[in-house]
């Protein structure tokens, strides 16, 4: 009899263990097994999974917002990059159009230009050297005018001074092409312009100066007393020499001539003008230079004669 208690009590135990097992797993929680094996990291999946959740749909709509501000620039980059190209085309255009006028007008000018050639060829050697001296004249009568109006020219012959319009005058050696500026023995020669001077021995003139300005503007003197310093840059204004009777002179006079730049030298004009605007000092021409004040200048007022000056 007890060794049936015994049995039945032992099934009994039996029967009740799985389900005590089963009960001891439910109520434990469940973990979840990250990592690898032989380091795991277990979380507990009821507390972690709300907490997952919600940043994992913070973390999509961050993206999402990201996304559209990117599709947003991308969009606005497009636009520029269309408004730039729009404006290179117009500018190729532009370009295009202006260099079909410039063609236009060169085309027009090499037109004019035939023209005239053609129409060169038909005139006469006489009629072209006429247009051509005409030219000259035209040119000169412009430069003498801004000589003549210059604030700074300077009269070439210091103190006092008398001279007239010999220009073209009949000579016993040949036509004049020049002034002559009377003045006292010694005085001072000054620059009329910035320029280059050079002094040298002229066979008809004795002691000379030639001085040429940067525009091409070139004057002559001749008959000096001496020379002022040596040949180089000089201002208007310097000292360049002392008046004098040097060469075939009979009395103490600067030959002066002027020659309009750009030809300049051998393209001659009369100086007279330019010298009788800037020479203020001056008296008739039959006036003695050594006068007194008291003489009346009236009584030498008379038509010029033929005087021996060179």
């Amino acid at each position: 009899m007890v060794k049936i208690f015994c049995l039945l009590s032992f099934f009994s135990f039996l029967a009740l263990l799985p389900a005590t097992h089963l009960n001891a797993q439910e109520n434990q929680p469940a973990f979840v097994e990250l990592g690898e094996n032989d380091s795991p990291f277990l979380l507990e999946r009821e507390a972690t999974l709300p907490f997952f959740t919600s940043k994992a749909s913070t973390v999509v709509s961050i993206i999402q917002d990201r996304i559209e501000k990117t599709t947003i620039a991308l969009t606005d980059l497009a636009t520029t990059f269309e408004s730039i190209r729009l404006r290179q085309e117009k500018v190729k255009r532009s370009l295009g159009d202006v260099t079909g006028v410039l063609l236009e007008q060169i085309e027009d000018a090499e037109k004019i230009l035939i023209g005239h050639a053609e129409k060169l060829e038909n005139i006469e050697e006489t009629d072209k050297k006429y247009l051509q001296e005409n030219k000259k004249k035209s040119t000169n009568i412009d430069v003498i005018m801004k000589t003549i109006n210059s604030d700074n020219w300077i009269c070439p012959v210091a103190k006092t001074v008398k001279f007239y319009d010999s220009w073209n005058e009949q000579r016993p050696r040949g036509i004049h092409r020049g002034v002559d500026i009377v003045g006292f023995h010694g005085a001072d020669l000054y620059a009329p312009v910035d320029g280059e001077v050079v002094f040298f021995w002229d066979s008809v003139g004795g002691r000379s100066y030639k001085l040429t300005n940067e525009n091409g503007d070139y004057y002559f003197g001749t008959h000096l007393y001496k020379f002022g310093k040596k040949s180089g840059k000089v201002k208007a204004g310097d000292v360049i020499g002392q008046l004098g009777a040097g060469g075939n002179a009979t009395g103490p006079h600067l030959h002066f001539e002027f020659h309009p730049g750009p030809l300049g030298r051998g393209n001659g004009v009369n100086p007279y003008l330019i010298a009788n605007r800037h020479c203020v000092d001056r008296i008739p021409m039959e006036m003695p230079l050594n006068h007194t004040d008291a003489e009346k200048r009236e009584k030498y007022l008379f038509p010029y004669g033929n005087f021996e000056w060179d």
